[in-house]
């Protein structure tokens, strides 16, 4: 998204720093939301189809009670659900300003998809509640035919717009996260950056796991958010039949359960297949936190299966909670650890602007080899001990003096050791190649 640059200045390190915590921050609102949302959405049409297939009015009002508990309102679905989606836009265009990274424009289309989507979810609740109207009288009886026609006209025609716009705003809601996931990826892989066209990046095996990573901690949340909603909020709903309040118990427990069974399998699968510049001790750590969370979880929803206590619904959700935003903060520490090159340079370009309006001399920024080591090669290279590929002291033998084939083999990197796996290209400027292997080589001699 070019004309965002027009409105973007460079800032300081620390501001940058602000910038990731308050695009943290941020994800702790939109990302459950958005979550419950397309749970309720999912649950609701597929009960209400269920309930109408099976003559169930339990399951009908069960679709109608949850599209209209977990949606809240149109102004709630604005605060949480699309301003912080465009907010974390412009924060990303900060963060990669001048970087050449498509990452924003995903986040743009992302942006515009929600919005699109939540017109059709909102909708597809208001005509909810015309369809209980409608089920309610479908017994009328008039001498007139004409009348009779034509209620049952309209009821029909209720059901079918409610049923159409319900899954056209499911379908772009899905859309608009797999965008916003494949935004997410570009960011992460700087040095892909404009390399992968559109379909191939949200349909790489990084985008995917997350997409389904993404689908199961929603509806595990969900589920929670049943249970929390019908049987611990304000002492739990009053005035309902104990079958219907069983249903839903089944129906939360089931769906917690199952759903949070499948998230440390792709948890486990997303680690793998981090880029080596994004991973640090805090990812496994968070990591570590999000399945201990879970771990009680589970104990806590196999407890519900072996009897009919709901006493724990509350701590159920907010541990599910706690083990969503554990997984956030894991995520976006990957995103500061792989733009952590792209933050020096905005940083330099900070001090530049700064110095041209205090009026000091303006110096070009130079490039610092060894920050560059330290953000792309010191995850997999060091000088005196092997630790992904060679060491640098088994290495650079063969490059003594040769300053410009060490920066070829960097920018084009080729498989020349059988002993070793081929080194990944680090997408870096001429420039930058040209900075490191100096440093890398001047440093080799010492």
């Amino acid at each position: 998204m070019e004309f965002l640059d027009k409105f973007v200045i460079p800032q300081s390190l620390e501001h940058i720093k602000l910038l990731h915590y308050l695009a943290t921050l941020v994800l702790f609102l939109f990302v459950p939301f958005i979550s419950i949302v397309f749970g309720s959405t999912a649950l609701s049409l597929h009960f209400r189809k269920k309930g109408t297939s099976e003559s169930d009015k339990g399951l009908i009002y069960f679709a109608k009670d949850l599209i209209g508990m977990f949606t809240v309102n149109k102004n709630v679905g604005i605060v949480l659900g699309i301003i912080p989606v465009i907010t974390l836009m412009l924060i990303y265009a900060q963060l990669l300003h001048s970087a050449n990274n498509s990452a924003v424009t995903y986040l743009f289309i992302a942006s515009i998809l929600i919005i699109v989507s939540f017109i059709f979810i909102y909708t597809y609740r208001y005509l909810m509640s015309f369809d209980i109207i409608f089920n309610s009288l479908q017994n009328f009886e008039s001498d007139n035919k004409t009348i009779v026609n034509d209620f049952n006209k309209l009821s029909k025609a209720s059901r079918t717009i409610s049923l159409r716009v319900g899954h056209y705003g499911l379908i772009l809601l899905v859309l608009s996260i797999w965008f916003l996931l494949g935004g997410w990826n570009v960011a992460l892989h700087p040095e892909q950056a404009d390399k992968q066209g559109i379909f191939a990046v949200l349909f790489s095996l990084d985008v995917i796991i997350r997409l389904l990573s993404f689908l199961s901690f929603a509806m595990a949340l969900t589920g929670g958010a049943i249970l929390f909603r019908f049987f611990f909020w304000e002492g739990g709903i009053k005035g309902l039949d104990e079958k219907y309040l069983g249903l839903v118990k089944n129906i939360g427990v089931k769906i917690a359960f199952y759903f949070s069974a499948l998230i440390p399998i792709f948890l486990v699968i997303n680690l793998t297949i981090f880029p080596k510049a994004a991973l640090s001790s805090s990812i496994f750590i968070y990591s570590g936190l999000t399945l201990f969370f879970l771990f009680i979880c589970y104990n806590i929803l196999y407890a519900m299966t072996k009897n009919e206590k709901v006493n724990y619904s509350g701590v159920l959700f907010i541990l599910l909670l706690l083990a969503m935003c554990f997984s956030l903060t894991k995520d976006q520490l990957a995103m500061n650890n792989a733009t952590e090159l792209q933050t020096l340079k905005l940083g330099k370009k900070y001090e530049v602007m700064m110095a041209s309006l205090t009026g000091e001399t303006v110096k070009v920024p130079v490039i610092n080899g060894e920050d560059v080591f330290q953000t792309r090669c010191s995850a997999c290279h060091a000088f005196d001990y092997k630790i992904v590929g060679p060491s640098y002291n088994e290495s650079l033998k063969k490059y003594e003096g040769k300053l410009k084939d060490l920066v070829a083999f960097i920018l084009n990197p080729k498989k020349i050791n059988p002993d070793y796996i081929p080194m990944p290209n680090p997408g870096l400027k001429p420039s930058e190649a040209k900075a490191v292997a100096k440093y890398i080589l001047d440093t080799y001699k010492k």
